[in-house]
């Protein structure tokens, strides 16, 4: 059987977090509900699954991630 794609988003946060217990904490929900998500047996609705995949992304904002790292030393280039 195929997972969907909200059921494996959530599984991500819930490894991601390490517990079930967790990522119901940080998507403002309850366990039972997280584990029926991860079970594949509820659908997730679209707010939760907009925030679970914001975890998932990581705390990096699209903005953050094109600019640099680290800024590159001054002074003259090494060669």
């Amino acid at each position: 059987m195929q997972r969907k794609l909200g059921q494996e988003v959530i599984s991500r946060v819930v490894k991601k977090l390490g517990s079930i217990e967790l990522a119901a904490a940080r998507l403002g929900i309850r366990p039972g509900l997280v584990q029926r998500f991860v079970d594949g047996l509820s659908p997730v609705p679209d707010p939760v699954l907009l925030k679970a995949l914001d975890l998932v992304a990581g705390p990096r904002s699209p903005v953050q991630a094109l600019q640099p790292k680290s800024k590159p030393p001054k002074g003259r280039p090494v060669i």
